[in-house]
């Protein structure tokens, strides 16, 4: 004789799901990963860092003061062009200004480099901050101001002073480019509609 299969009562099983699953997350499609921002901000940079050097290349002199926050606004706008993400805030907007504009820097420094070693002018440069020294010590009667240019007229005094250059150009250049980034990304930001 056949035994018959017991029936086991089972309680209702419910499932509560507050969202979709995480690999649904229809957010996650769209989001950009940030190797692509990050490419897209150095792009966007770079491509502004090279307009920035051809226009401070133009009128040698002063005209950096004008080209860097021209190369500053150009990355808020080339980054909007490149990128998938949200609007760059102001803070954002510095900082891709800032990063193009050590990449003007960069690229300047290139360019005279290759134009000295070219045309072999380091000797005539020397020549001339030398010539500039020894008319700021003629200038100034303090002997310890004169023992600090006869310094500066060494080649160790000359590579300090480069160095000490260099890096106020390269802060200059940061901030002249951050500015105008700063700027761009405030006005080229988007108005939120009323209501929202």
């Amino acid at each position: 004789m056949l035994a018959a299969p017991r029936e086991y009562a089972r309680p209702p099983v419910t499932v509560t799901v507050e969202g979709p699953p995480a690999f649904l997350n229809a957010d996650a499609l769209y989001r950009p990963s940030k190797n692509a921002d990050a490419k897209a901000q150095m792009r966007a940079a770079f491509y502004a860092a090279i307009i920035g050097a051809v226009l401070s290349l133009v009128q040698p002199g002063a005209s950096f003061v004008i080209a860097l926050p021209v190369a500053g606004f150009l990355s808020v706008l080339l980054y909007r062009r490149f990128s998938l993400k949200s609007e760059p805030s102001p803070r954002a907007g510095f900082r891709l200004g800032a990063i193009g504009g050590l990449f003007v820097f960069g690229l300047l420094m290139i360019v005279i480099a290759a134009g000295t070693l070219a045309f072999h002018s380091e000797v005539d440069a020397h020549a001339q901050v030398v010539q500039v020294i020894k008319q700021a010590q003629a200038r100034n009667p303090d002997p310890q101001a004169r023992q600090a240019f006869e310094y500066f007229m060494t080649p160790q005094g000359m590579t300090f002073m480069m160095v000490i250059g260099f890096v106020f150009m390269g802060v200059l250049f940061v901030v002249l480019s951050g500015v105008g980034g700063a700027i761009s990304a405030s006005l080229l930001r988007r108005k939120a509609p009323p209501g929202q």
